[in-house]
């Protein structure tokens, strides 16, 4: 199982995404039940917005591992992507909280899904716990532009949005010189 881990993060280090996951399910053949080989293979499919595979692996994962407040989180956020359920979004990255508080992430999803269900005053606290934690993350400032405006505070609508054009155009500018590099 350990040579097709790391064969399949090998792989994955280099952009080989098809060969990554032939690797981890090879891995996923030899030991089933080994804690974090559904995780990483769901993961994979997860950066790949392959939702369902991902799905699918980490409620594996769960099985297994019940206690991992990442899982949780991750299922939360396919739901997001997804744009399904967002209730069960809510209630799935609540629990991952409630295991991991520290979890900006999924802070960050908390208040992407309360925006969506119109309950912007509460999505502000986690979207302004989420800024603090990463400050450079642009789509944090967009999604908490998006709560000041609904909630009648237009100066801080207007600052987060220059905030996160300032970002973007950074972020922009970066990827473009690692292409051209």
């Amino acid at each position: 199982v350990w040579a097709h881990e790391i064969s399949a993060e090998l792989m994955e280090s280099m952009k080989n995404y098809d060969g990554a996951i032939v690797e981890w399910k090879k891995a996923e053949e030899v030991a089933p039940r080994q804690p974090g080989v559904h995780y990483k293979l769901g993961d994979l499919y997860w950066s790949l917005h392959e939702w369902d595979n991902a799905t699918e692996q980490f409620e594996a994962e769960k099985a297994i591992d019940p206690g991992n407040c990442q899982i949780e989180w991750k299922l939360g956020d396919v739901l997001i992507q997804k744009s399904v359920q967002p209730e069960a979004a809510l209630a799935r990255v609540d629990a991952a909280l409630k295991a991991c508080p520290g979890l900006v992430e999924a802070r960050a999803d908390r208040g992407k899904v309360l925006l969506r269900l119109h309950r912007e005053r509460e999505a502000v606290a986690d979207l302004e716990a989420a800024e603090k934690v990463n400050p450079a993350e642009p789509s944090t400032h967009f999604l908490l532009a998006q709560a000041y405006r609904a909630t009648g505070k237009a100066e801080q609508a207007q600052e987060e949005l220059k905030l996160f054009s300032q970002l973007e155009q950074k972020q922009r500018a970066e990827t473009a010189e690692r292409a051209e590099r």
